[in-house]
């Protein structure tokens, strides 16, 4: 082929490709999200909506099918699901795997405005896209510092106000769970006394405070040629407005809730209870958006937390505490895997120098293993997987396919120069000859794994990303076998001398040779007769017959049956020729 002699002709453009390679591969790794398993689940979005005082039907039937009415017509849209409490609903959506959970946010939060109207005291609806089988990835415990520690459970308001903003803020948290501690209230006390005297029941004083504690339109007014929206704000700000609402008036006295009763701050009352270390405190669950790196979050929530440790929470008496997070158990997972690739990798090179019998071509061999693992990374992060013990695994799974084609090319290359061709000509003929077998070789291999990106639902996020590694890869280890290794052999043989079969005679016997190397001096001393008696020799010769290559001692005639010379031909085979008895 027209370009493995151009890889050949151009070795300098053929490493800054593989460098390329490398390199991208090496800032797709950086840029790939860590986390332990594929993300099996479809995209959710959950509403929740608040109604405080509704029975489950009254939620239903006056809010959630409004919501739904609006919902249904969303793009992608797998299913939904709704759900009715006391005081709350939910509903669940559920789209296609392929949606972006962002897009799909904002169109939810359009079609959320669309509900032109609400029932009095509804909360505007809450979105999560955290997903509701998700679990937290981060556990934070707020308590008290010093003094009594069961004060902690009057702080959820607080930290609910001032404090859960810094950590949902952070890039990649979906959502914060609380539990434990009560939240603030304002309570009116009222006095019987009092409201016998002045003739007011319970019932008038809970509508005349419903009815002033509401923000009400009236209208617009019509200035010249502009019209102004008119909006009365009389919610209550603080404890004291309350008590300037007007119970009673009939044009001669005028009777205020202050005068049959009093307000103050309270709490809710308490029935959940979380302790630690027999300390109770505040726990706070820290979920992710789907997709989010997962360790990259941790640190980022652990910079939040020691920043409020430090600057913000020492002043109410309050620390932060860290008790767990899964960064640990998934770099744990991950280095396991990391360690059985390397371990293959390494096992991979052991079996090829066994059989080889060559450093250099081992080593031109061996250099398909880390070009093509790494440059794995590229084709992951344009597909926009993530790290994990999956997708590692399917690399660990690729490691020993990865040097097949190579080994293919080098041994028909080195045919090729045994028959005594200049180094070029039998690297370009010996590649040439069998690219369409390494082709087809490949080929038949990827049609194995790639169908698998095509899965859909749970079963293709869990298996698409080994078949993505797999596939990967041994596309890139054809590529780097048609043209790093012609490259390489060509470069590490061309000064080469190499003896043709023709020059070498017929009844010499041809044997690949571990230790071949010229001027290999540290075993040139072992076949020397002072180290052992001849007859030991002579037997040890008998029993490994021309298999086991000693070089040359300098000086010495060998007997009849000892290898005379161990000739180095191109660092891959060796010649031994057994001479006789002067």
């Amino acid at each position: 082929m027209n370009f493995i002699k151009f890889a050949i002709k151009k070795p300098v453009t053929i490493a800054v490709g593989i460098i390329l390679i490398v390199l991208f591969g090496l800032i797709g790794l950086n840029k790939l999200p860590v986390q332990l398993a594929p993300d099996t689940q479809m995209p959710q979005i959950e509403i929740y909506t608040i109604w405080s005082g509704a029975s489950p039907s009254e939620i239903e039937s006056e809010v959630v099918n409004e919501q739904e009415e609006k919902l249904k017509s969303l793009q992608n849209l797998q299913k939904m699901e709704s759900s009715s409490y006391n005081d709350y609903a939910k509903i669940t959506l559920t789209f296609g795997l392929e949606t972006d959970i962002n897009t799909a946010m904002l169109r939810v939060s359009n079609k959320l405005d669309e509900v032109w109207s609400y029932p009095d005291n509804v909360q505007k609806p809450i979105l999560s896209s955290s997903g509701a089988s998700s679990k937290p990835i981060i556990w934070l415990q707020l308590k008290m510092k010093s003094g009594d520690p069961k004060e902690i459970v009057k702080y959820q308001t607080y930290f609910e106000n001032e404090i859960q903003q810094y950590i949902e803020r952070v890039d990649g948290v979906a959502s914060l769970m609380v539990f434990g501690g009560t939240a603030q209230q304002l309570e009116i006390v009222l006095d019987p006394d009092k409201m016998a005297r002045h003739n007011i029941t319970i019932n008038e004083v809970m509508a005349k405070v419903t009815a002033a504690n509401q923000d009400t339109s009236a209208g617009t007014l019509g200035i010249d040629q502009k019209n102004y929206r008119i909006r009365t704000s009389t919610k209550f700000q603080n404890e004291k407005d309350p008590l300037d609402v007007v119970m009673f008036d009939d044009g001669y006295k005028r009777i205020y809730l202050r005068d049959i009763a009093s307000s103050r701050i309270g709490y809710e009352p308490q029935f959940v209870s979380v302790m630690d270390d027999g300390t109770e405190g505040l726990v706070i669950a820290v979920k992710r958006q789907q997709g989010a790196n997962v360790l990259e979050i941790i640190d980022n929530v652990r910079v939040v937390v020691d920043r409020l440790n430090t600057e913000v929470l020492p002043e109410k008496n309050l620390e932060i505490k860290w008790n767990y997070d899964e960064a640990p158990y998934i770099l744990k997972s991950i280095q396991i895997v990391k360690q059985n690739v390397l371990i293959g990798g390494i096992l991979a090179v052991v079996v090829l120098l066994m059989f080889l019998r060559s450093f250099r071509s081992t080593l031109t061999t061996a250099l398909a293993i880390p070009v093509s693992a790494v440059g794995t990374f590229i084709f992951l992060w344009l597909f926009h997987r993530n790290l994990n013990v999956v997708s590692l695994a399917g690399i660990s799974f690729a490691v020993g396919m990865l040097v097949d084609n190579s080994i293919v090319v080098l041994e028909n290359i080195d045919r090729h120069r045994k028959k005594g061709k200049p180094i070029f000509n039998a690297v370009s003929d010996g590649a040439t000859e069998v690219f369409g077998a390494v082709v087809a070789s490949t080929l038949t291999t990827v049609a194995v794994f790639l169908p698998v990106v095509f899965i859909q639902q749970e079963a293709g996020q869990l298996f698409r990303d080994i078949a993505i590694a797999i596939t990967a890869s041994i596309l890139i280890s054809l590529v780097v076998s048609v043209t790093l290794i012609p490259t390489a052999m060509n470069l590490l043989y061309k000064n080469a001398r190499v003896k043709s079969e023709a020059q070498g005679g017929g009844d010499h016997q041809r044997n690949r040779g571990l230790f071949c190397p010229p001027d290999y001096g540290g075993l040139r001393w072992f076949s020397e007769e002072r180290l052992y008696p001849a007859g030991m020799r002579d037997r040890f010769y008998r029993v490994f017959p021309g298999s086991f290559l000693v070089p040359h001692a300098q000086g010495r005639i060998p007997a009849a049956g000892q290898p005379e010379y161990c000739h180095e031909h191109s660092g891959a085979a060796a010649r031994l020729q057994f001479g006789k008895a002067p």
